[in-house]
């Protein structure tokens, strides 16, 4: 069987990207919370609140964004994989929100909200409630108590398997989306799924951007199915492999073209020292030389001309 957090470092990787990071908060947090918070200057903490023993089995990220008031507030995200759902997140995410604010006091920062945001994938229907009060028996808690209860709400993406698609002007997280809605499709339902994302791949005008989709797509589903191999000698993905190494030659010489200009320009730099040698040893001043080289001053200190 394949490990649930397989999943983890395809999610990381991409929702670790600045833009489609944005982009997916926009279709994802309420319209009310994104107009307080400004989005387009949100930037990844880099910071590991996590404990080691989950370091396995959880993926976290932690975003900075701007309030629009001047303050700031924290968008905590705990990516859940398992096939199953666990009651005790509520109990993880309480700790985890506890150190950061002991990473803001131990720092002392100003007291910024942490929005906890919770990305359910497992085959289980979520049941759990979007808040931490609904881990507790409310008919068991007296009401008089259930003020001591440090309560706190959970913004949910239920990524269903047979739900909507995922719908964002962004290409790249469009398709990473619903390749983890499908990843669990039996070998017939995949390979039609499948290759319809692959053909949405096309659509993709910037070339070098649709190979690095294109090799996260192969390495995550290499991780998360154990039949993977097979889809690798499909119609479709071999039509893939060919467009993907057409891409890459392309690339190539590019880089061919860049590194041929590059010569030249190294060779014309060598040209003026040469030139500014013989000019020193003839008697030019060190203003002539530069006017007439086009070299700086620094240059020709560095290469030990003057």
């Amino acid at each position: 069987m394949t490990p649930p957090n397989s999943h983890d470092p395809f999610i990381r990787r991409f929702l670790s990207n600045r833009q489609e990071s944005i982009d997916y908060f926009k279709k994802t947090l309420p319209t009310k919370v994104q107009e307080l918070m400004d989005l387009e200057n949100l930037e990844l903490v880099k910071e590991n609140f996590i404990g080691k023993t989950h370091e396995e089995s959880r993926t976290d990220l932690l975003y900075k964004i701007p309030l629009k008031t001047g303050n700031s507030v924290f968008i905590y995200l705990l990516f859940e994989h398992k096939s199953y759902y666990d009651p005790k997140i509520y109990t993880q995410l309480l700790e985890y929100i506890s150190k950061i604010y002991q990473w803001q006091d131990e720092n002392n920062m100003e007291k910024s909200i942490v929005v906890p945001f919770v990305f359910y994938h497992g085959k289980q229907k979520w049941d759990l409630g979007s808040s931490f009060m609904d881990s507790f028996s409310s008919l068991k808690i007296p009401k008089e108590l259930k003020k001591y209860i440090p309560n706190f709400k959970i913004e949910l993406f239920n990524l269903r398997p047979k739900g909507k698609e995922f719908q964002s002007e962004n290409i790249s997280l469009n398709l990473y989306i619903r390749l983890i809605q499908i990843i669990r499709y039996n070998k017939r339902e995949f390979k039609s799924e499948f290759q319809k994302l692959i053909h949405k791949l096309f659509t993709e005008r910037d070339n070098t951007k649709k190979i690095e989709i294109f090799e996260e797509i192969v390495q995550y589903l290499f991780r998360a199915r154990e039949d993977a191999e097979e889809y690798t000698s499909k119609t479709i993905f071999k039509e893939m492999e060919k467009e993907y190494m057409n891409l890459l030659e392309r690339l190539e010489e590019k880089g061919r073209l860049e590194g041929k200009q590059e010569g030249l320009q190294e060779g014309e730099f060598n040209t003026k020292l040469e030139t500014a040698r013989k000019m020193k040893m003839k008697g030019f001043s060190k203003l002539e030389i530069i006017e007439i080289t086009g070299l700086s001053e620094f240059q020709m200190k560095e290469n030990g001309i003057v």
